[in-house]
């Protein structure tokens, strides 16, 4: 068994949505894109000319708030994120639960003040307990977390950041006419979902949520101040500090 296919796993039963079998759909999915990569788009994207502006504003956005910071990253996937902005943190260390991403993050260039570690987002008490922290990245994380979890990985996440830390959280929008197409509700749920296949045929349905400027007050501003949201066309982000 090579290297790159050994950590597959049978499919989570994609009738169970519930947030354990949920989040390891997530992991799953995830480990294995790097491996098989997602199924061509069957509609495409179409112009979007604005599309480098907004992500270059966000990347510079995310590198002004971590500038000088001890930074904490969590579901730091294949690092690309993670490089960005270590060019201007003290450190970053990036935590990983799926062990394909892990291995290419590791693998990559990465400059001596990254480093990363195996690790749940949802778990992250013992991780790197020696170290402090007072910036706090998430990139394309929080889209694919149920809401019933939001309280828990928040929590988790600000117990392991200083008084007064500087947390940027971003994530991406399914606009694209091929994204939209592959989003479903399910009654009785307040989470929306996704459908996604891999080019080995394989499906998974994960959270895929789109969060308002009113659904991030919701949640963020009881356990944070300064806070600051843009809503673009194909990304979301949010800077905040921890009282």
């Amino acid at each position: 068994m090579s290297e790159k296919t050994r950590d597959r796993e049978p499919a989570p039963d994609s009738r169970d949505l519930g947030p354990e079998n949920l989040h390891r759909a997530t992991i799953a999915y995830y480990n294995l894109r790097q491996v098989h990569g997602d199924m061509p788009h069957k509609i495409p994207r179409g112009p979007a000319p604005d599309l480098p502006a907004e992500q270059a504003r966000m990347v510079r956005e995310s590198q002004e708030a971590m500038r000088g910071r001890k930074v904490l990253e969590v579901a730091s996937g294949t690092g690309s994120a993670t490089r960005e902005i270590a060019e201007t943190a003290v450190f970053v260390t990036g935590v990983e639960i799926a062990p394909n991403m892990l291995r290419i993050a590791a693998e990559n260039d990465n400059p001596p003040n990254v480093s990363y570690l195996a690790g749940d987002a949802f778990d992250l008490g013992s991780i790197a307990p020696d170290k402090r922290f007072d910036g706090g990245f998430a990139a394309g994380f929080l889209h694919t977390c149920p809401s019933s979890r939001y309280t828990e990985f928040l929590h988790g996440f600000h117990a392991r950041l200083e008084k007064g830390a500087v947390v940027f959280m971003r994530s991406s929008r399914p606009t694209s006419p091929d994204a939209v197409s592959r989003l479903f509700m399910v009654e009785g749920r307040t989470d929306q979902f996704m459908t996604r296949q891999l080019s080995d045929g394989s499906e998974y349905i994960m959270v895929e949520n789109d969060p308002t400027e009113e659904d991030l007050q919701r949640i963020f501003e009881p356990l944070t101040t300064n806070m600051d949201i843009h809503i673009g066309n194909y990304w979301w982000w949010i800077r905040y500090e921890l009282p």
